[in-house]
């Protein structure tokens, strides 16, 4: 199997959605003095790489903790690489022509732009990603998919302060995954995704631990099929 960590690092000077603190590391506990090293911290519930429980943007949702377990790993996992670049929209018609698979009630939808690339561009990365138009995410909720992901800050694109897709997939029970990195690594367009979300009681996300799992035998048949 071909194993890929999709996370973000955590650090002190990482790249935070505007308006959101900064994560910070308090050393609590020192070997020299207490025999074991142990950290304080203190961050956002939708830093880094992180998933959007209904509740964020739906009072009467589900919260983090309440979210069904089984739903955090994802057998029947669709990646779609299309390139967008700034504030571009993914439409319902770029779904349909670029995914290999059929999308059926339950997949989980992985978006792969390429926008991981710009994170270095700080204020670029955070204000003018590419997104999920309405009627993309019109076309996810009519799927009944499991959850979407992206390679981006927000689900949404950069000036749309309205946050259509984030409001129509969430209110319709989907996950909504977002900051992943390493899509490229990738040579499937099928996966397992794996992401562990905190157990936070009441809280509207977590950042997770988001973990791809490609099968080499698809992979090397895929191969073969060429030749």
């Amino acid at each position: 199997m071909k194993i890929v960590d999709l996370t973000l690092e955590i650090t002190p000077d990482m790249i935070t959605f505007p308006g959101y603190p900064g994560p910070t590391f308090i050393k609590w506990s020192k070997f020299d003095t207490q025999g074991y090293v142990s950290e304080v911290m203190f961050l956002s519930t939708h830093t880094g790489t992180h998933m959007d429980a209904p509740f964020h943007f739906n009072p009467n949702g589900p919260t983090i903790d309440q979210v069904e377990v089984y739903r955090y790993i994802c057998n029947n996992t669709i990646l779609i690489k299309i390139q967008k670049n700034s504030n571009q929209m993914i439409t319902s018609h770029d779904i349909i022509s670029n995914s290999k698979y059929e999308i059926k009630e339950k997949d989980t939808v992985v978006f792969s732009t390429g926008w991981e690339k710009q994170i270095k561009e700080k204020n670029n990365y955070m204000k003018n990603n590419p997104g999920l138009s309405k009627d993309a995410a019109e076309y996810l909720v009519e799927k009944k998919v499991n959850a979407v992901a992206i390679d981006c800050p927000s689900i949404d694109i950069g000036t749309d302060s309205g946050f259509i897709a984030h409001k129509m997939l969430l209110s319709n029970q989907i996950l909504v995954i977002e900051n992943l990195c390493n899509l490229y690594k990738f040579n499937n367009e099928k996966f397992t995704l794996l992401m562990t979300p905190l157990k936070l009681v009441g809280a509207s996300g977590s950042p997770i631990r988001a973990i791809g799992i490609e099968e080499m035998k698809s992979i090397i048949s895929r191969r073969y099929s060429k030749i």
